[in-house]
């Protein structure tokens, strides 16, 4: 009886996968050899050029070395599509794979998702979620609390904030800012469009206040059931982005926290490739669509493909593309005449309770 090593083992071993196991030549011509240079088209100018593939590699290693920047090569692929290279995911994950610079695959275990309460938006700003993420501070040797609210379908982060407590007071403030800032401006009451809120049963986000305020101004609260976590997938997946992005961080302050969110936020929302918007940093998804230039198709099953009608080195280049650009610090301030003088003497988002005056910590 052989005794010796199963073949998965041996391919891991030899770093070889199944398919150039089994591969046979059929004797035919050869295809094509690689190219060694890339076409790149500076965003500036708009002139073109070829530049050689370690170019390319040494972006490769900068986008890397960013923790707030993806590590997948069909993401980054993206963002290099984005920044002006004519380069598909098949050329770049050669490349990366000669240089070492693959990431390790997941191998995750089959798992049962939820098919009737998936989320399946229909636009901005229509169904938005949150949750409470926490953080150690070293100095203070307690946590601290990071409320993030997500726009689920450009996958854009509205509002947050960092405190030692989060409490419903503080939540029904961030609530507050995003009434003003995004639900006002954009005046969905004018649209038949209902704003739905999923969030866990968390004391904060259950609570009395909070209830009330979204009853006052029409907003919808879902609560996802029970150990059901991917009923709030969006910002699930969220909080495992800026898991991965602090991992090796250590906030001895929280100021110093809130510093680094800032950064964080910033380059999540403005420049960081997103596989739920086809590869598009949130921002200048939702200006995209604005545009009219993102189409969405809705499939069976709650089901939704996106398709992009522009060309990814095209999107830099085009006017009005940082309009939803995040800005690293803001101040709250009391709503401006246009939102006191709306036509309707009861507003459908009628700020009940903003204060005159607030100095928001978050972003």
């Amino acid at each position: 009886m052989a005794f010796g090593l199963r073949r998965d083992r041996c391919l891991d071993i030899t770093g070889m996968t199944r398919n150039e196991f089994y591969y046979q030549e059929k004797g035919v011509k050869p295809g094509k050899r690689p190219s060694s240079m890339t076409r790149w088209r500076d965003p500036r100018t708009l002139q073109e050029y070829l530049v050689p593939n370690q170019e390319v590699v040494k972006k490769v290693v900068e986008i890397k070395l960013n923790p707030d920047l993806p590590k997948w090569y069909r993401l980054i692929t993206a963002t290099l599509q984005l920044l002006g290279y004519y380069i598909n995911h098949k050329k770049l994950f050669r490349m990366m794979k000669e240089y070492l610079l693959l990431e390790d695959p997941r191998r995750r275990k089959g798992r049962e998702f939820v098919a009737y309460r998936r989320v399946c938006p229909v636009g901005p700003l229509c169904i938005l979620e949150m949750d409470i993420k926490y953080v150690w501070i070293y100095e203070q040797r307690r946590y601290a609390f990071i409320l993030t609210i997500l726009d689920t379908f450009t996958r854009y982060a509205l509002h947050w904030k960092v405190g030692f407590s989060m409490k419903a007071s503080q939540v029904k403030d961030v609530w507050e800012y995003v009434v003003v800032e995004y639900l006002q401006p954009v005046r969905i009451k004018m649209a038949d469009v209902e704003v739905e809120v999923r969030s866990d049963n968390g004391t904060q986000l259950a609570a009395q206040e909070v209830a009330a305020f979204f009853k006052d101004n029409n907003i919808r609260h879902v609560f996802t059931h029970p150990y059901t976590p991917e009923e709030n997938g969006h910002i699930e997946s969220f909080h495992a982005v800026l898991s991965d992005a602090l991992q090796n961080d250590r906030f001895t302050s929280l100021s110093q926290l809130e510093d680094r969110l800032n950064r964080f936020y910033t380059t999540y929302n403005n420049d960081r490739s997103h596989s739920g918007t086809k590869g598009i940093p949130p921002a200048k998804f939702w200006a995209l669509h604005k545009m009219g230039k993102v189409e969405v198709r809705y499939l069976d099953n709650r089901r939704a493909k996106i398709i992009i009608k522009v060309p990814f080195q095209d999107i830099i280049t085009f006017p009005g593309i940082d309009q939803y650009d995040y800005r690293a610090k803001q101040t709250r301030r009391r709503p401006s005449p246009y939102f006191e003088a709306l036509d309707e003497p009861k507003n459908k988002y009628a700020l009940v309770g903003l204060h005159n005056t607030f100095e928001s910590t978050s972003v």
